[in-house]
C-alpha cells in the first residue's frame, strides 16, 4: 500500500480530527467529522454556517487536520474552501448531519467545506 493510500485510509477509519484554523492571535482548533473523497482529493466537512471558522476559513484558508486513534497519528495540512453548494450538501449528508440540522441538508444553516490536502506525516 502507498503512503498516500494509507493517509486516505487514516482519514476514512479515524473520522473525527481536530480542524484548526490560523487567527489573527495564534490558530484555532474543533473537533469535526470528516467526510473524505479520495477519488476528488478533497477532505469534506459539514458545519454550521456564518461561524467564526467561516471568517478565519476567508482570511487565510490554510488549515491543519489533526487526526488520532489508538497508536495511529495522522497530520493534514491543506487548503479550504466554504461551498454553500445544496447539491453537494445533499451528496454528503448522513444521519450525524440530521442530528445537527433536523431540517435536512435544505437547511440554509448548513455548509460545506472542502479541504484539499497538500502534505501529511503519519505514524504508527
Amino acid at each position: 500500500m502507498s503512503d498516500v493510500q494509507r493517509v486516505w485510509d487514516m482519514i476514512a477509519d479515524i473520522g473525527i480530527c481536530m480542524f484548526v484554523t490560523r487567527t489573527a492571535g495564534g490558530m484555532h482548533g474543533r473537533p469535526m467529522s470528516s467526510i473524505p473523497k479520495q477519488d476528488e482529493g478533497v477532505v469534506y466537512f459539514l458545519t454550521a454556517k456564518s461561524t467564526i471558522k467561516d471568517d478565519e476559513i476567508a482570511a487565510d484558508n490554510h488549515v491543519h487536520l489533526g487526526y488520532a486513534k489508538g497508536q495511529q497519528y495522522l497530520s493534514v495540512a491543506g487548503s479550504a474552501m466554504l461551498l454553500d453548494d445544496r447539491l453537494l450538501i445533499e451528496r454528503l449528508w448522513d444521519p450525524g448531519a440530521q442530528a445537527f440540522w433536523p431540517e435536512g441538508p435544505q437547511d440554509p444553516g448548513v455548509i460545506a467545506i472542502a479541504v484539499q490536502p497538500v502534505w501529511a506525516e503519519y505514524w504508527e
